[in-house]
């Protein structure tokens, strides 16, 4: 990856990931937005932090077991939450994409993580280096990106919506920031393949 593309792309993730922290803060105001709607901007935060470290040239703090123990807890959590809204709907609260598509983005994190080869004291080391390679199962990361290009729809369709000046109640600003993480995933994993 051309390091001037990294850094733009470590400076979009970023911004995502500081939209999540906003929104966790303007949360402490909301007695409504719950554990569940909170668990969105966390998993924002650390998705946005992930990609960051994985388009940055030079990479980012914590071992890549720790960014892959996250993922893997983060679509539990989705995965969980998915089926736990089936038998109790919630009424969302700055919506900004289905548990299902969340889910989905820490499985495609997690498969970029795993699926490229590394060293390994890669895996061990405390700093992760920039991500490059070549994914195995290329098969995969096809169906993932085609998931994830399905799961942009509604967030397309949510772009319509009307502006709100409340942070917690903007589904376009929240659309935005899901789109850019579902397209920089797309694109991270066309470049892997």
């Amino acid at each position: 990856m051309f390091p001037l593309l990294g850094w733009l792309g470590a400076a979009v993730f970023l911004t995502v990931g500081a939209y999540g922290v906003a929104r966790l803060a303007a949360a402490a105001r909301a007695p409504r937005y719950t554990g569940r709607h909170r668990a969105v901007d966390v998993a924002h935060v650390l998705m946005g932090s992930g990609m960051a470290v994985m388009v940055s040239p030079v990479g980012g703090p914590l071992p890549m077991a720790a960014w892959q123990t996250a993922f893997v807890l983060v679509a539990a959590w989705f995965l969980g939450t998915w089926a736990h809204e089936r038998r109790h709907p919630e009424p969302p609260i700055g919506w900004h994409g289905s548990a299902p598509h969340h889910a989905l983005g820490a499985l495609a994190m997690l498969y970029m993580l795993v699926a490229v080869p590394h060293a390994p004291s890669v895996s061990a080391a405390a700093w992760m280096p920039a991500h490059s390679g070549e994914a195995a199962l290329p098969a995969l990361g096809w169906l993932l990106i085609a998931l994830l290009a399905a799961g942009a729809v509604p967030l397309v369709r949510a772009l319509a919506c009307p502006a709100s000046p409340d942070l917690l109640l903007c589904r376009r600003r929240a659309a935005c920031a899901q789109l850019a993480m579902t397209g920089g995933m797309a694109a991270m994993l066309v470049g892997l393949l």
